[in-house]
């Protein structure tokens, strides 16, 4: 790299000046320092970050890299993000700086972001463990692993030491006070990860439970959530969204109920056939719906009819059906709501953390 020695000033006629030679090659420094903020300021506004980050899909690793300042070769996890735009390569903790926003209101308290953070980093983690058991399973490079790879990689290593990690999530762009809040809370979690016996743990996140969020074994019907249990959230019903409703026509309902579960019968005027009937968990939300020998799951009828949670009743009013729904997402894990008002009471990131998976280590990546 070239240096510049400077001269040393020197006496002229009772007066400190500079070498004229000095001079020219200080304004030759100065406009080279200032002329990217005049590129800046005259065609910062043709195009948005966003939209600098899709216009190739060959140069994004690069682009994101450098509009978040993180050197890919120095990352050894690399997310190969998926979207309708194609596949790009980012480093994981600038990936978690775009996924952040994504994921949770922005306005929310420092500690309640770095608790989503390790969620999210945790999901990541997950991928590379399940992907170390696919890697033992197939016992090497083998033509059924190679075709089982090309239809759903999970991980994959490189000959350069990368580890390379699939998925396929939105990301956000960020600048200013947004980008530093996203920025701070993956930094002050670098590396930091949610496992239950030395494993990732599956780290769901929501965002207003109905009071409580659900128990894992008892929700997805298996033993292997032991660290999803059921918690409190006593402040959710102060959420704006905690309560929303549905109304519509008894037959425009039971005709579209129809179409999503043909199973279910009909009378001849287009109404339901069967009553219905509902089985929830401990915590309020439908695992269920009955009507005679037909039976569909709470989430499943929960997306027939867009509605926020699975934590609904059924109501009939006249000619109208009203559904009405308490909390916003599927109930388990980390409820951003209850995290953000802990966190304004105190609790930092490792607390709430504890709060909502019981049992669970803090590890860090290497």
């Amino acid at each position: 790299m070239r240096k510049y020695r400077w001269k040393k000033k020197r006496l002229k006629r009772g007066r400190i000046v500079s070498d004229s030679g000095y001079r020219n090659q200080g304004a030759v420094l100065l406009f080279v320092f200032l002329f990217p903020y005049v590129v800046s300021f005259f065609f910062g506004n043709a195009g948005t970050g966003e939209d600098r980050m899709w216009e190739d899909g060959g140069r994004t690793e690069s682009l994101m890299a450098e509009m978040y300042r993180e050197d890919p070769e120095q990352s050894r996890f690399i997310v190969c993000n998926t979207t309708a735009a194609g596949m790009e390569r980012i480093p994981m903790e600038t990936w978690l700086i775009a996924r952040l926003p994504a994921t949770i209101p922005l306005d929310y308290e420092p500690e309640a972001l770095k608790a989503q953070a390790v969620a999210l980093r945790t999901e990541l983690m997950r991928l590379y463990y399940d992907g170390i058991d696919e890697e033992k399973e197939d016992g090497g490079e083998t033509a059924d692993k190679k075709e089982k790879q090309s239809a759903g990689k999970r991980m994959e290593r490189s000959q350069d030491g990368h580890i390379y990690l699939y998925t396929a999530c939105d990301l956000t762009m960020t600048d200013g006070e947004a980008y530093e809040k996203c920025k701070k809370a993956v930094e002050c979690t670098e590396g930091m990860y949610l496992t239950f016996n030395g494993a990732p743990i599956k780290a769901p996140y929501f965002a207003v439970s109905a009071g409580a969020t659900r128990n894992g074994n008892e929700a997805l019907k298996s033993d292997e959530y032991p660290y999803l249990k059921s918690v409190m959230c006593p402040r959710d019903f102060t959420s704006d969204d905690y309560a929303q409703s549905v109304k519509m026509d008894r037959t425009a309902f039971a005709l579209q109920l129809h179409e999503a579960w043909p199973d279910i019968g009909l009378t001849e005027d287009g109404q339901l056939s069967e009553e219905l009937l509902i089985e929830r968990d401990r915590a309020g939300y439908v695992l269920f719906v009955e009507a005679g020998d037909c039976r569909i799951s709470g989430e499943a009828f929960r997306d027939i009819f867009s509605l926020s949670s699975a934590c609904f009743t059924i109501e009939w009013e006249g000619s109208q059906t009203v559904l009405r729904t308490r909390g916003v997402g599927h109930g388990l894990g980390l409820c951003q709501y209850a995290a953000n008002e802990a966190a304004g009471k105190g609790s930092d990131f490792i607390d709430i953390l504890n709060y909502f998976f019981t049992g669970v280590m803090i590890e860090k990546t290497e």
